[in-house]
């Protein structure tokens, strides 16, 4: 009886283990961390400012959380870097406009009790908690100061979002935007921001996809992403039951062979972008338009097979996973006849399968009545390929809120 007593013990302390280090127990009662921003990184460009780097300068991001939180950390990434990086100084702020913030509320970000860090070649480190409320939809500012050169730089490219570069000196804790003299649409290093959330929230979702996951041609500065437009929806239209929502879009990626510069194809990225989030339940897919525009001689079967491959690969991490059809793309360069009737398929197949977990319609939210293989041109960007702020907005009212809750 004593043994059988111990077994099942020492089975539970295993089982609580595993699910504390995912961040799945405890966040109802007490409140725990959550996810509340981040976006997925890349490696440097073989040219420009990812493989120049940074000498002697503070680089300033600006990010949206998309839950509150009693207080905050922050997730820096050298995945891709080819040397260690060293980082000087920290510090967060509530974000006023452009680089300025607003005085009085920045705060030293620590990581193991040190301010300067050194971050080895394809590691991340998670700073120690910091003491700052965070307000959903309300911008934070990130510095970062590099006293020494930089070797190239892990990022995210086409961030639809400006990070402002100062000239030269450590400015972390200036609240005016004098000092910062250049911008950038990316993200350098910033990979997460992490929030003590209370009993409300219930986790992150995570959007994998392309282009228009990562949401180009909305407003710059705008966080008129789609996924922007789903946190607002889940955490205004339901105060008792809250998902932060993640975005894991990368422009140009593929399903199955992704260019040098278009970041890891979906499969191999799965695990860095989606299952080591913090508190994850479930992902949200839009994938696979770039391999029919990119690779005609795929065909539905190959592109099905990938996406089975990633379903597979979240039911066995026990999380849920939504399909979303793949939207129309006729009027739109590299568009064929050939690559319409695979889209047509794939989307059939997304629809009527029941391989997902459910099945979020883009397709039909998006096209034209009339001309099905277009999108409806107010919602259209003006390249038939990604939808414009009100397109984006649309998409992620066509969502079940019920379905992912």
């Amino acid at each position: 009886m004593g043994r059988r007593v111990y077994i099942f013990f020492t089975i539970i302390i295993i089982i609580l283990s595993i699910y504390a280090t995912r961040g799945w127990i405890f966040s109802n009662k007490l409140g725990d961390w959550v996810g509340a921003w981040s976006t997925s990184m890349q490696a440097p460009f073989t040219e420009g400012i990812s493989q120049e780097g940074f000498d002697n300068q503070t680089i300033r991001s600006i990010i949206q959380p998309h839950i509150d939180g009693k207080k905050m950390r922050i997730r820096l990434s050298n995945e891709f870097g080819s040397s260690p990086i060293t980082i000087d100084e920290v510090q967060v702020a509530a974000s006023k406009n452009e680089a300025e913030t607003i005085p009085g509320t920045d705060r030293k970000v620590t990581f193991g009790g040190e301010e300067k860090i050194t971050i080895p070649p394809g590691r991340k480190l998670v700073s120690d908690p910091v003491s700052l409320k965070v307000n959903r939809m309300e911008e934070l500012a990130v510095s970062l100061y590099v006293r020494e050169p930089t070797a190239s730089v892990t990022w995210h490219p086409l961030s639809i979002q400006e990070t402002y570069i100062s000239a030269s000196g450590n400015h972390v804790s200036d609240s005016s935007a004098s000092a910062f003299k250049k911008k950038e649409e990316a993200w350098f290093w910033l990979d997460g921001v992490d929030v003590m959330a209370d009993r409300s929230v219930k986790g992150s979702i995570v959007v994998m996809g392309s282009s228009i996951a990562n949401g180009n041609y909305s407003t710059v500065n705008a966080d008129h992403r789609w996924p922007d437009y789903l946190a607002q929806r889940i955490n205004q239209e339901s105060e008792k039951s809250k998902l932060s929502v993640l975005n894991a879009g990368v422009s140009g990626n593929h399903l199955i062979n992704s260019g040098a510069e278009r970041g890891e194809n979906a499969l191999a990225r799965l695990e860095r972008d989606v299952f080591s989030e913090t508190a994850v339940t479930s992902l949200i897919f839009h994938q696979g338009l770039n391999d029919i525009r990119h690779h005609p001689e795929y065909g539905a079967e190959k592109i099905i097979k990938r996406i089975k491959e990633i379903i597979q690969d979240c039911h066995e991490e026990g999380l849920k996973i939504y399909g979303g059809t793949l939207t129309p793309y006729k009027g739109s360069s590299m568009y064929t006849k050939e690559g319409e009737e695979t889209r047509q398929a794939v989307n059939d197949w997304i629809r009527n399968s029941g391989a997902f977990d459910g099945m979020i319609d883009f397709d039909k939210a998006m096209r034209d009545p009339d001309q099905p293989k277009r999108y409806l041109p107010e919602y259209d960007s003006g390249d038939h390929l990604h939808p414009n702020d009100l397109g984006y907005k649309k998409m992620a009212e066509s969502i079940d809120l019920s379905m992912i809750k």
